[in-house]
């Protein structure tokens, strides 16, 4: 499927979507990606396993001369039945008129997250912030790992690799605190994963990453108060909803607690 992908960023971009050919080549490298082709490419699913423990369902989309022909639920029931092959918890974040159709198919509530946008939100450098290196990966990796549940190596590095100058992490003496990423976007930059030990420490990540410039996109949890209030004040604006879900458990898999804004609803 990878000679697809310029025409996968077509359906992307009819969407309204975000991603640009580096996420479809990630995504395709690392889960199983379907493609549905009448002459063109009229629909896709990805299926993104997170270790051993779950695998996230994403990029559903249908061309809209194709659209209630039942693609979307085939595509969907497809990736369903994989994870289950795999002995994998499928999981995903959906739209708020997506939720409607998943909720009948297994999948429960787990928490609500919004998408924030901004076209020139500022920020500044604050003491203990710091540009992640190569060096850093194996203990970032081990601090996502526990917020994250699953071994996320592979993604962490790509985000660093592919936007290093919006890749920071927060030190307090010589203990990381923690850390965000982001990626480059047709729209806007996407920041994001930001997993931090308290809100202060997420604040102060989230305002260091936006002193970098440029319009940005961020999918933040809603349970985190004080980071929706500061974004509010910063000149954010929420797009839209999502709900992160889990097939037949009421329980998360990562800690919310530490999970400030997630990578975006395609990688979870």
């Amino acid at each position: 499927m990878v000679a697809d992908v310029d025409d996968a960023v077509c359906l992307n971009e009819e969407a309204g979507w975000n991603q640009i050919a580096a996420d479809w080549l990630f995504m395709l490298d690392h889960g199983e990606g379907t493609g549905v082709r009448s002459g063109s490419l009229v629909a896709t699913s990805m299926l993104m396993p997170q270790g051993d423990r779950f695998a996230w369902i994403a990029m559903i989309l249908v061309t809209s001369a194709w659209q209630r022909r039942g693609l979307a639920g085939g595509l969907m029931r497809r990736c369903m039945d994989r994870a289950q092959e795999l002995d994998l918890v499928a999981g995903l974040d959906a739209t708020e008129a997506g939720r409607q159709i998943y909720l009948p198919l297994g999948f429960r509530d787990i928490y609500p997250l919004s998408r924030w946008q901004a076209d020139l939100p500022g920020g500044h450098m604050h003491e203990g912030v710091r540009f992640m290196v190569q060096d850093d990966l194996d203990t970032v990796a081990k601090f996502d790992h526990s917020v994250a549940g699953a071994d996320r190596r592979a993604l962490l590095k790509h985000l660093r690799d592919r936007c290093p100058e919006q890749a920071l992490v927060l030190e307090q003496n010589g203990e990381l605190k923690g850390f965000v990423l982001a990626r480059d976007g047709r729209q806007a930059t996407q920041i994001g994963p930001l997993s931090a030990r308290s809100q202060d420490d997420a604040l102060t990540l989230l305002d260091s990453v936006l002193s970098q410039g440029g319009s940005a996109f961020l999918d933040a949890a809603d349970h985190q108060s004080s980071l929706v209030m500061w974004l509010t004040k910063a000149g954010f604006s929420r797009q839209r909803g999502y709900m992160r879900m889990l097939l037949k458990r009421e329980e998360p898999l990562d800690d919310p607690a530490q999970v400030f804004l997630i990578a975006g609803p395609e990688l979870g």
